[in-house]
């Protein structure tokens, strides 16, 4: 393994037993320094302000408080502390718009289950190697949307009579 993750801290929030226990395990074969588990998102919450997770890592479908409910209070609440987190999604749908939704509350990484150790691990590293600068807008606040260093081509819509930007 090329990264050395024992000094990384890992929050999961899972609310299968199981599943909670089979990531648990595959993230101490990758020698993650220090996991907490939570069963929700509310319980997360309340851990999270004692505890200053690198990661989380959140299931999409939970109760009381699902992993949406969750990123968006990360984000967007004043009592968080660290709206910043690199926040992983988790879920079994992979439909496109929970993906998107996803993005658009500001996920850093969303994953499929069934989670495999090797893709897993690529969420971790994505999260490693591919810091994005986090944007702020009235609608909008998390990592830059945008994974590639391409100039925008198309409708802008933050311009004033919507042109098309070609450079």
């Amino acid at each position: 393994m090329p990264y050395v993750l024992n000094k990384l801290k890992l929050m999961l929030v899972e609310d299968d037993f199981a599943m909670r226990a089979l990531l648990r395990d595959v993230l101490n074969a990758f020698e993650v320094g220090e996991i907490r588990t939570a069963q929700d998102g509310s319980s997360a919450l309340r851990q999270l302000k004692g505890y200053p997770a690198d990661i989380v890592m959140v299931d999409w479908q939970m109760q009381p408080m699902n992993g949406m409910e969750f990123l968006k209070h990360i984000r967007h609440s004043a009592e968080t502390p660290n709206p910043y987190v690199p926040v992983v999604m988790l879920t079994a749908f992979s439909e496109t718009p929970r993906v998107l939704a996803s993005r658009d509350a500001g996920i850093t990484e969303f994953m499929v289950k069934p989670v495999t150790p090797k893709r897993l691990y690529s969420r971790i590293a994505s999260v490693i190697e591919d810091t994005r600068n986090f944007i702020r807008t009235p609608d909008f606040f998390g990592p830059d949307r945008r994974r590639s260093n391409r100039p925008f081509m198309g409708m802008d819509r933050r311009a004033p009579e919507s042109v098309i930007m070609l450079d």
